[in-house]
């Protein structure tokens, strides 16, 4: 057989009206359920000044919310380097040759979050990227 010649199944070919094994019959494919959505579990609510109330949610605020509290602290230092001032925190924290770096230049071995003083940490943090706003912190894990 030539590379240009082709093979097709008898019942792809065949034309004719709408029926099983005929081309154009539609058959529908079972689908796999779709997997549940991933609802956040922390939540950061901070109340923004009027003059950024295009920025806020019909009450006012801005929800950063997420699975735990990585991405809450990074949401909101990307929305207050953004939308605030340049000059923020630094990042809430990460992990290098074993030894966990906070944004307040402490060390730990175990990271901050883990820990049940976790909520504590991220409000001292969201205090600082957003001073005199009001933070309303919820976890629910």
């Amino acid at each position: 057989m030539a590379r240009t010649d082709w093979i097709v199944h008898p019942n792809r070919s065949e034309t004719g009206p709408d029926e099983p094994g005929q081309n154009g019959h539609y058959r529908s494919v079972p689908q796999r359920p779709r997997p549940p959505a991933t609802i956040s579990k922390c939540l950061a609510a901070v109340k923004l000044p009027r003059k950024m109330s295009g920025l806020a949610d019909a009450d006012g605020t801005i929800t950063f919310g997420g699975t735990d509290w990585w991405f809450v602290v990074g949401a909101a230092r990307t929305f207050a380097r953004t939308h605030l001032r340049p000059d923020v925190p630094a990042p809430f924290g990460f992990k290098r040759s074993g030894q966990w770096l906070w944004w307040d230049n402490t060390t730990t071995e175990e990271s901050i979050l883990d820990g049940p003083d976790a909520i504590e940490y991220v409000r001292e943090y969201l205090d600082q990227l957003f001073p005199d706003f009001s933070v309303k912190l919820t976890d629910s894990r």
